[in-house]
């Protein structure tokens, strides 16, 4: 069922797929095949930004789900990114969507590239953000900084995403209390946050893929779909060297690094970033 009301109030459904029952948002309008958005690290659909995600919506559907294992998802979150790249093959499989674009945030990322792979011709367009490939700079392990942004004692959550996602200058850090507003303007039938199983099973997921094997460049080479690639100009989760690798090394590719942004890029501008994505989308 699609709603053509606003991210805030669109209501969670839910579908059963390969034994596990997943909870989805669908809304937006138009016939462009639907966006499907993966996630960050235990991040939740409630964690995208309705600025971006309403703005898409205005000419496409906009599909925002949780994978196995989070939110009010049920199943174990698997610790590989090729099982989370299944279990999201199985939810659009059972939705019954032919052709798709994606749109992945961190370790979403890393589940596009892999659904790129395995199923190449159900996808059409993909944005890859705050996201790199297998094997390259910095990706299986948290810097220092990150490490002891995450560990701070009695920081709030949102303390810690405005650390993690967000440049240490005073219009970065305005940019990333602005989002946090945003995010909250749904205040019923909000998804859960993520326990320990789910930061457990991602974070091995995340360091396997970012340790890699073989040729990765080949690998990206195998991608011949258009990839539209955003980052922030100095990202301190993933390293913004990836996104310029990704670009160099995706034979059809494009990239946005946004001035005076970190991880989260995609929702300090989140205006502008949903008119270059739509853009490109269309």
């Amino acid at each position: 069922m699609m709603f053509t009301g606003p991210h805030q109030t669109t209501p969670t459904s839910f579908i059963e797929a390969a034994g596990k029952r997943f909870s989805y948002r669908r809304f937006g309008d138009g016939s462009a095949p639907p966006l499907l958005f993966f996630q960050h690290f235990t991040g939740t659909m409630d964690n995208w930004d309705p600025l971006l995600t309403n703005t898409l919506a205005s000419t496409r559907p906009v599909i925002l789900f949780d994978n196995a294992g989070v939110g009010r998802s049920t199943g174990e979150t698997p610790s590989t990114v090729g099982e989370m790249a299944d279990d999201a093959i199985a939810f659009v499989e059972t939705l019954g969507l032919d052709q798709i674009d994606l749109f992945g945030f961190s370790l979403g990322g890393l589940v596009v590239q892999e659904l790129l792979l395995r199923c190449p011709a159900k996808v059409r367009r993909a944005v890859l953000a705050g996201t790199g490939p297998s094997g390259r700079e910095g990706m299986a392990e948290f810097s220092a900084e990150v490490v002891s942004i995450i560990g701070r004692p009695n920081a709030t959550p949102e303390e810690r995403s405005l650390g993690l996602f967000f440049a240490w200058t005073e219009t970065s850090q305005a940019a990333g209390r602005a989002w946090l507003e945003r995010i909250a303007t749904r205040y019923e039938d909000r998804e859960p946050p993520c326990g320990p199983q789910v930061a457990q099973a991602q974070l091995a997921a995340i360091q396997a893929f970012g340790r890699g094997s073989g040729d990765r460049a080949a690998t990206l080479a195998c991608i011949a779909h258009p990839i539209h690639v955003i980052n922030g100009r100095n990202d301190i989760m993933v390293p913004t060297i990836n996104a310029y690798i990704l670009q160099q090394e995706l034979p059809d590719a494009r990239l946005i690094l946004y001035p005076d942004a970190g991880h989260a890029a995609q929702f300090q501008f989140a205006a502008e970033a949903a008119f270059q994505t739509e853009h490109f989308l269309g």
